[in-house]
Parts: C-alpha cells; sequence; structure tokens
C-alpha cells in the first residue's frame, strides 16, 4: 500500500495516558487501535542531506505492520506542523533496513513509543506515551484538528508543532545531558 499526502498535525501534552485518554473519550473519540509498542528508526546520508534540508526517511514499526515513510517541507508559514508525506507498507522491516544500508543510508536517529489510536470529529488522535512525557497527536485537515483540539480544551497557545527529536533535544539541553536515542 502507497500513500502520497500532505500531512497536517499538531501535538499537545498530557499529564499522563489515563488524562488523554479520558478526555478523548469524553470528547467523543472511538478507539481505532490498541496501545501498543512503536519503533522508528530515520535514516540519512553520511553528510545528513535529508536532515540538514527539514526531509525525514523513517521505518516504522507498530501494530506488525511496518511503513517507510519520506517526508518533506511545506514551503510557508503554517499554525500546524505541515508535512509531504509518502508511505508505503513493506512486508519485511529487516530486508528494508539491508536495502537502506546496503544503498549507503545509516540509522542517525531511533525513537520508541507506545501509540493508541482513536478517531475523533474527522482527524487520528494518537496517544504517544514517550521518555519525554505523554502527547496527543491530531492529524487531519486543518479545519478539524483545531476543532478535536477544541473539544480537547486545548486553544492554539497549546499546540505543539516540533518533532520528537526537537522536543527531546529541548528536554535534554535543560537537564545539562546529550540527547541520543530515545528509547523505552
Amino acid at each position: 500500500m502507497v500513500s502520497s499526502h500532505r500531512e497536517n498535525e499538531i501535538k499537545l501534552a498530557f499529564a499522563s495516558p489515563e488524562t488523554a485518554v479520558t478526555r478523548l473519550v469524553a470528547a467523543g473519540a472511538v478507539a481505532v487501535h490498541p496501545r501498543s509498542f512503536e519503533d522508528n528508526t530515520l535514516f540519512d546520508l553520511a553528510d545528513h542531506p535529508l536532515t540538514a534540508s527539514g526531509r525525514l526517511l523513517r521505518l516504522r514499526t507498530f501494530g506488525g505492520t511496518s511503513v517507510l515513510t519520506f517526508k518533506a517541507p511545506v514551503p510557508g508559514e503554517h499554525r500546524h506542523k505541515v508535512k509531504l508525506e509518502h508511505e508505503l507498507v513493506v512486508p519485511d522491516a529487516d530486508a528494508m533496513r539491508a536495502i537502506l544500508l546496503g544503498i549507503g543510508f545509516l540509522p542517525v536517529y531511533r525513537y520508541q513509543k507506545y501509540r493508541a489510536t482513536y478517531r475523533l470529529l474527522g482527524v487520528e488522535a494518537a496517544v504517544d506515551e514517550t521518555a519525554i512525557g505523554v502527547f496527543v497527536e491530531l492529524e487531519g485537515v486543518e479545519v478539524d484538528v483545531d476543532r478535536a483540539a477544541a473539544a480537547l480544551g486545548a486553544s492554539p497557545s497549546d499546540f505543539i508543532r516540533a518533532t520528537y527529536r526537537d522536543l527531546q533535544e529541548k528536554d535534554a539541553a535543560a537537564r545539562g545531558v546529550a540527547a541520543g536515542d530515545m528509547l523505552i
């Protein structure tokens, strides 16, 4: 399966997974996928041209499915995090990793989390439990993301557009430590 689209998302911080799920259910969210472990590896070439240009090549395994994703920035100012996104379900993550390594890509960052997904007001709402906190990612059409965020009690000042890597680096800097991989 291949998909290409313009990704539009925000993150909202929550004190705990229980708080996030309670707020989602109270707002009318419907469970789609139960809490499962997710493992992500970002790849780049030795001189990091993807990272330097804001692009991303990721191999993700979640719920028994592996997906190769390429993301690229969308020019302009945006209230949400907006990226061009192409995804391909891959039947064998180990083979895909071997292909990437064989053509010169290197793993440059790995992050793990537990994720449960819901549908809320036309958007995908994912509860992500990470080593740096709990977040709900809302992804969909801009107006629907705004509506879902409002239903959760959030306003645009609460919107987080940063990546998990950016959030981890900020957290590590505040604690005076180096940011490595974000593993659970």
